[in-house]
């Protein structure tokens, strides 16, 4: 018997942070060269939320700019996040991976049909240059309604798993999970599933130090944003009975944002000005220019609450003026120009809502607590929450305290027993930012356009 090491770099959340890629890049190699140097086999894996369409050359390439650096580091199997599975259209996902040279390992994503998509697979075995099999499983977080509103079929991935496990038992040494799920059910397919000797983790933008054992399974998920590596050693022996693990080190190596790896710097440079072609496209002119307010109704809010009434043919609109991140200027408006001032991968959203609840939401709408909360997450780019907006609302600002008396929806006194249907953003739907919308059960999402696109639809019908 002779001692080996199998060296596993993994990324995870990225989240097209690019300014930081360069530095990632040149950390993922330093340790490869490392690996190699000492003799150990090495495997690199990607754990989703890649791509975000927050940055313009995602947007520009619709995420075939993220592949292509991932093609550049020749990473071994990636699988997706929410950010790749939800943001795209259908037909952008299904083009998505069209030239990568990895695999991408997903289990429980599905055609509407039944059918599981041609650019993924429930599995991978993956043979060392020693013989080393290395079962790769992949799974995502399911958010059902989004997935099926965009086309797709997504089931349970502890469903998923136990098929891919069974499937793979006496297939291989060793087996990983590519797991975009969050460190929670992270530790639940460790306890839930044994067969895992390691499990790479994503979603909840964990950083764990040195990886965390759960009876018998390691995880680690190395936070977001460019900010750290995972890099894991599994040190083991072959006998007559199979694999042995002797030792199993783990880190998230913080990355130097000082190094960077020049090459790709230029390839970024190269990818960014191809997006920025593309969204150079003019939508319309404007007159004048659409100011914004975070802390007040203005123009431009008002107008994108309009939008969202309309598009979503509801009675009335609502979007929280924290959305628009700037103004438009008068002159031209490209695409870039409004990816700029609503990067968000925010979709339009209906609810059904009482008259009475839609009183209390409005009481509650311009706290200064509220419009001032610095958001973070539910798809949300921007700063501060900002005051909320209305279409077809009228409300007497002036009362001490706003009664149903002092509230008209299209024209009429609100009646509280009257249901409503209320076009909104879709991160008011799911958390804790507003409850009273987030509880209704009967939603609409619409998919794939973002806020971005149904502005484009609708400056391109205003007659300036």
């Amino acid at each position: 018997m002779s001692k080996k090491t199998l060296r596993i770099l993994h990324t995870n959340d990225l989240h097209s942070q690019f300014e930081n890629w360069p530095s990632v890049t040149a950390l993922l190699k330093e340790k490869k060269e490392e690996a190699v140097n000492a003799g150990e086999e090495v495997l690199l894996f990607d754990i989703g939320d890649h791509a975000d369409r927050v940055h313009p050359m995602t947007e520009g390439l619709h995420g075939k700019g993220n592949v292509s650096l991932l093609n550049d580091l020749n990473y071994d199997a990636v699988t997706i996040g929410n950010n790749e599975g939800m943001t795209f259209a259908k037909q952008e996902l299904d083009e998505l991976y069209v030239t990568a040279n990895f695999p991408v390992i997903l289990s429980n994503l599905y055609d509407e049909n039944g059918k599981r998509p041609k650019w993924c697979k429930p599995y991978d075995i993956i043979t060392t240059p020693s013989g080393l099999k290395v079962g790769i499983a992949g799974v995502t977080v399911p958010f059902y309604l989004f997935y099926e509103t965009l086309g797709w079929k997504i089931i349970d991935p502890f469903e998923s798993i136990a098929e891919t496990v069974t499937e793979l038992k006496g297939k291989t040494d060793l087996l990983i999970c590519l797991s975009h799920l969050g460190l929670f059910d992270d530790e639940k397919m460790a306890e839930q599933f044994p067969e895992f000797d390691l499990i790479l983790g994503a979603h909840t933008h964990h950083v764990l130090e040195s990886g965390q054992n759960q009876k018998g399974t390691w995880i680690n998920q190395s936070g977001r944003s460019g900010k750290f590596i995972g890099d894991v050693r599994l040190s083991y022996e072959r006998s007559e009975n199979g694999i042995e693990c002797i030792s199993t080190s783990i880190s998230s190596v913080p990355v130097d944002h000082e190094v960077k790896d020049l090459q790709t710097v230029e390839r970024l440079e190269q990818l960014t000005n191809l997006a920025k072609e593309k969204l150079s496209r003019e939508v319309t002119t404007l007159s004048k220019p659409l100011e914004i307010s975070w802390f007040e109704e203005s123009e431009f809010a008002k107008l994108l609450a309009e939008t969202l009434k309309e598009w979503c043919d509801a009675d009335v609109g609502m979007v929280n003026a924290g959305v628009l991140l700037d103004r438009l200027s008068e002159g031209p408006v490209t695409y870039e120009d409004l990816h700029k001032i609503c990067p968000h991968p925010i979709n339009p959203a209906t609810v059904m809502i009482s008259g009475e609840k839609l009183l209390e939401l409005i009481r509650q709408a311009n706290k200064k607590e509220m419009v001032e909360y610095k958001l973070r997450g539910f798809g949300f780019r921007g700063k501060i929450l900002g005051t909320l907006v209305f279409d077809d609302i009228i409300i007497d600002t002036n009362a001490s305290y706003i009664q149903e008396r002092d509230v008209y929806v299209q024209g009429k006194p609100l009646d509280r027993h009257k249901e409503y249907k209320l076009a909104t953003v879709d991160m008011f739907t799911f958390g804790h930012l507003y409850p009273i919308i987030s509880s209704i059960e009967e939603k609409r999402y619409f998919m794939p356009e973002l806020l971005r696109d149904i502005l484009a639809w609708k400056l391109k019908r205003m007659d300036h």
